[in-house]
């Protein structure tokens, strides 16, 4: 999936810190097994998980703005 979030991703980073007790948003989303974030510019990254898609998407749709989703 690419998500292309609305906010920087530096800037959502300092909110896991203050909410989810881990530093980063991709430290938050690589807890959840088989899943990984890359970053590729400020505002988008490429998150993959084998197992818990349904779970990450369901998190990021609640707690972040996103500015685009794209399922493949």
């Amino acid at each position: 999936m690419i998500v292309t979030f609305s906010d920087p991703i530096r800037i959502l980073d300092m909110m896991c810190t203050d909410t989810c007790d881990v530093a980063t948003l991709k430290e938050w989303i690589e807890s959840y097994e088989s899943t990984r974030m890359t970053p590729i510019n400020e505002h988008t990254a490429v998150i993959t998980s084998e197992y818990n898609m349904v779970h990450v998407v369901e998190w990021l749709r609640k707690y972040t703005p996103i500015a685009e989703m794209k399922e493949y």
